[in-house]
């Protein structure tokens, strides 16, 4: 158009290419439905999940009790973030997905075998892009969040149906034969009139209670559609066990599908459109549902594999997706002692992580700093890489060696005002519970944080050297602590580390592990920088040197007495010396 052009001209010429341009979008999602959908998987791959996750636990709940005790538990997931975590994973298509997501962080796997064939899984989604959005495209059938309620179905207890099944099937006939009555025989339409208006009573009685169970089971349905075609592809691409269990269950569905086959119809495209008239006509929906429920619960076993196969096949795209936007991963090497040896390790919800390595064999790790050092972020990322590694087959590490090993964690105490327990009440209970644990002989990784913070300093530090000395004689401990007394308490126990202030460094600190005990005095040094009274800081780094317990009106004498003899001032240095 030319430069000179009329502006009104102008701006409806603009406003014609706007209207071509959308009208031209919408004849190709018309007429290639999957086109916008693919648009939006694409967009999605290698980001953090969006979904805003429903019921995501329901199927991990109904099957706990099948792990016995092989499982993160409920404290170390809450207190490793791994409420974030799996909402940073989950990008899958389907409630299932999401469900099995859930579970897959939640059940440890022993064998390794196992562990190496989901990393290739992984491995394999990553790189072949046409396979995994051909799958995502079928997977698209059953995204509404109302498919995540097929686990309770499959799973739960199953609900008391319709007791009256036979009196429903004999009301539902005499529905039909009154309407040939007044048809063919001319008795009068009141008596069909009553026929409508009892149904309806029935109807309202009872449909209520079972609607969310019919449209579920319409989903059972679906799923088995879904997994039919997926199933197809288990040729093509044999690596892919999912696939090959799909196949494999295919006679299960056939039988399942055999038992609601009524039901089916009843739903069906071409028939549903009429359903809402035969329900209140001859109850027909309603008298299907409670003959398909009854023979579903006789057989629903026969879903499983397909339920936990599809969800599974979702959950690994997921995870592949994650693996595609890690800045580094890897597989680790799981094995029977207790050797964590973990190179470049970083934490999965930092933004702009710093990497770190350690390396432990039959030790522990006690690792001091003062807050905001990094001390808790390091030991909670181990606690993740492990269970990552137990769980998952990756790690977020450039190389790591990882026991077979459970982790339990002690990151926070609880106070509740509800059940009366104090910080420290709450906190000696799950230790206690790690003292059980680890005298049962089983490999057990503990991530505890600033053990028994919530009392004094003397009964604190006396209390964590003796938990922490039975703690390591059968686990790998990784635990942080404020008291650098615990050093020399334990050194003979546990490896020592330490992070520290870096007063000349932007924000204070690098986040680098050290090996060794912590001795400088940095965090004081950061009152300077911060502008406190030089007064106060030099006070503060005389009573530091001189160990004086921030009260200069008790004489060192004093302090002998109370502290009691020998080389720390918390009781003699070798009284448990191995």
């Amino acid at each position: 158009m030319p430069a000179d052009a009329n502006p009104e001209i102008r701006n409806l010429f603009v406003w014609m290419k706007y209207l071509l341009k959308e009208f031209s979008a919408w004849l190709m999602d018309a007429c290639l439905p999957h086109r916008k959908l693919l648009a939006g998987l694409r967009a999605q791959w290698g980001r953090q999940g969006s979904k805003d996750s429903w019921r995501e636990s329901l199927y991990f709940d109904l099957v706990r009790h099948e792990f016995s005790g092989n499982c993160v538990d409920d404290r170390t997931w809450a207190d490793l973030e791994f409420p974030t975590i799996f909402s940073r994973l989950d990008s899958t298509v389907t409630p299932l997905g999401s469900q099995l997501l859930y579970r897959t962080l939640r059940e440890y796997v022993e064998e390794p075998n196992e562990l190496a064939e989901k990393y290739a899984v992984y491995d394999e989604l990553r790189s072949n892009a046409s396979l995994r959005e051909e799958i995502q495209l079928k997977l698209a059938a059953l995204q509404h969040e109302s498919h995540a309620n097929i686990a309770g179905l499959i799973f739960d207890d199953a609900p008391d149906t319709l007791k009256l099944q036979a009196l429903l099937l004999l009301w539902g006939l005499t529905s039909f034969a009154v309407l040939i009555a007044v048809i063919a025989l001319s008795w009068s339409i009141w008596i069909w009139l009553a026929i409508i208006a009892v149904n309806v009573v029935i109807l309202w009685r009872t449909y209520w209670r079972v609607h969310r169970a019919i449209e579920t089971l319409a989903s059972c349905i679906q799923m088995m559609k879904l997994a039919d075609r997926l199933a197809l592809m288990h040729k093509r691409h044999p690596s892919l066990p999912q696939l090959n269990r799909l196949a494999e269950e295919t006679a299960n569905r056939a039988e399942m599908r055999k038992a609601l086959r009524w039901f089916a119809m009843m739903k069906s495209r071409n028939i549903e459109m009429f359903s809402v008239w035969f329900n209140l006509a001859f109850l027909t929906e309603l008298i299907a549902f409670v003959h398909a429920a009854d023979r579903f619960f006789q057989l629903r076993s026969k879903l499983v594999a397909t339920f936990e196969a599809i969800g599974s096949l979702d959950a690994a795209i997921a995870i592949a997706s994650y693996l595609d936007s890690a800045p580094g991963h890897c597989q680790p090497v799981i094995v029977d002692s207790l050797l964590l040896n973990i190179s470049d390790g970083y934490h999965p919800l930092l933004a702009h992580p710093v990497d770190n390595s350690i390396c432990l064999e039959k030790r522990s790790a006690l690792i001091t700093g003062s807050n905001m050092a990094g001390k808790t972020t390091f030991i909670k990322m181990l606690g993740i890489n492990i269970l990552f590694a137990r769980t998952m087959g990756f790690c977020l590490a450039s190389k790591a060696i990882i026991p077979r090993a459970s982790v339990m964690a002690s990151i926070r105490g609880d106070h509740s005002v509800e059940s009366g327990k104090s910080h420290y009440f709450s906190e000696i209970e799950t230790i206690h519970s790690f003292i059980d644990k680890g005298r049962q002989g089983e490999f057990t990784v503990f991530v505890i944080d600033e053990l028994f913070n919530g009392t004094n300093t003397l009964e604190r530090i006396a209390a964590a050297r003796a938990v922490l000395e039975v703690l390591c004689r059968n686990a790998l401990v990784l635990v942080t602590t404020h008291d650098v007394e615990l050093q020399d308490c334990l050194v003979n126990r546990y490896e020592l580390y330490h992070f520290q202030e870096e007063p000349e460094v932007e924000g204070f600190f690098d986040y680098k592990l050290r090996r060794g005990a912590a001795t400088d005095r940095n965090a004081i040094k950061l009152l300077e920088r911060m502008g406190f009274p030089g007064d106060v800081v030099a006070n503060a780094m005389a009573y530091a040197s001189e160990d004086l317990n921030l009260s200069p009106r008790r004489s060192r004498g004093e302090r002998a007495s109370t502290h009691g003899v020998g080389s720390s001032r918390y009781g003699p240095l070798d009284a448990d010396a191995p």
